[in-house]
């Protein structure tokens, strides 16, 4: 029994001793933290921007620390946020700095430890464990403390606009913030440019304007370039090539220019060209089911169908949007006009083919399908154009 008893000791005392050396992926202490809810958004790297919305997540930190680990199989990136760290603006909605978050990319086995202090307007820490997080809070300690300015200039500039502050003052808060925001881009883009064979290279290049990212993509370490972040730089190096068709389109999308002919999937299944249409005013709609302008304007763009349909057709081109949404979104708005969805495939996006850069856009054709107007945003110098053409149609 004794012998029993001791060995019952020895296994109590392996699996507390287990527990206090049990590694984490991430081990943080923080001054200033206290006892607090800690916000956790992140994303696998490979699917980052085919996700609609982030994976969230909550810990809680005890005695300025908490831990936290990776739920995934794969790398991930991972933002995290004190809850005492955000402010309110004056409407009572929450405002959390950028520069009070810890930016992290954690895989399956990393034990990744994290020293810091919480500030005001900034967060400050250093990280150990890995070679991309280390190198990252070393790159951001040179300029967040400067950086974080910007957070005192976003509460001034709400406070001001809240209560009609002075116009003046305004902008040149505006460029000012713009300014002190542009501080992490030009150290990044150093850091980029001096380390091709780097994983943080790749990341901070997804970060970077899209014309820089065109610039240097082909510069990458075929290794990096192929790493945990090709799906990344992928992506981001499509909405490049993207942006120049739609600079080039530009020229020919404007008025008395011909419209280009397209095939697109309808509701039904079936395709539907443009051509098909004949002896009617035509309106481009580019839209999608994300976008809140977009169905805000919807009731009005119905009234004005119902009232011209027999002279006017409109054509909704869903962008940006899945088949699911995009079917889901014509039924609840209840759109009775032609519906399409656009193609993701370069060659074949309408949205590149007209060169649009905001959503809502609409583009009115006349009966030829020559370009009569253009419209971004959703105001009433659309319909009033309506009724001009109409009434002018109809003598």
């Amino acid at each position: 029994m004794k012998h029993i008893t001791n060995q019952i000791i020895i296994l109590s005392i392996a699996i507390i001793s287990f527990s206090c050396n049990q590694k984490h992926n991430l081990t943080a202490e923080i001054e200033g933290l206290g006892n607090d809810t800690i916000f956790v958004e992140y994303g696998p790297i490979s699917q980052f921007y085919d996700m609609d919305e982030p994976l969230t997540d909550t810990i809680i930190s005890t005695n300025d620390e908490f831990i936290f680990d990776s739920p995934s199989n794969g790398p991930i990136l991972t933002f995290i946020f004190p809850k005492k760290g955000g402010f309110k603006r004056v409407d009572g909605s929450p405002y959390y700095p950028r520069h009070k978050y810890l930016v992290l990319l954690i895989k399956p086995d990393d034990h990744i430890t994290i020293k810091g202090k919480l500030y005001e307007y900034y967060l400050d820490y250093k990280a150990n464990g890995s070679e991309f997080n280390k190198e990252h809070s070393q790159l951001r300690e040179g300029y967040i403390q400067e950086m974080s300015q910007s957070a005192k200039i976003e509460l001034q500039l709400d406070t001001l606009m809240s209560n009609n502050g002075d116009k003046e003052v305004i902008n040149n808060l505006f460029k000012e913030r713009n300014e002190i925001n542009s501080i992490a881009n030009r150290e990044e883009l150093k850091f980029i440019k001096n380390n091709w064979d780097k994983e943080l290279t790749a990341y901070y290049l997804t970060q970077q304007r899209l014309d820089t990212l065109g610039k240097y993509y082909k510069d990458l370490n075929a290794n990096i370039k192929n790493g945990i972040f090709k799906n990344m730089l992928e992506s981001q190096y499509l909405r490049f090539q993207k942006y120049v068709k739609v600079r080039e389109a530009e020229e020919n999308i404007v008025e008395g220019k011909i419209a280009p002919d397209f095939s697109l999937q309808s509701l039904s299944g079936s395709e539907f060209s443009l051509s098909s249409i004949n002896d009617k005013y035509i309106v481009l709609d580019f839209w999608g089911s994300w976008c809140g302008w977009c169905i805000k304007g919807f009731p009005k763009m119905r009234d004005y169908y119902q009232k011209y349909k027999s002279e006017l057709e409109i054509i909704g081109i869903a962008c940006n949007d899945t088949e699911e949404k995009w079917k889901l979104s014509v039924k609840e708005n209840n759109l009775g006009w032609i519906h399409v969805i656009n193609d993701s495939d370069i060659d074949k996006d309408v949205s590149v083919m007209y060169g649009i850069q905001g959503y809502p856009t609409k583009i009115i054709l006349d009966k030829d399908k020559t370009i009569i107007a253009k419209f971004v945003g959703e105001s009433d110098d659309f319909y009033n154009k309506i009724d001009e053409l109409i009434k002018n149609y109809s003598r």
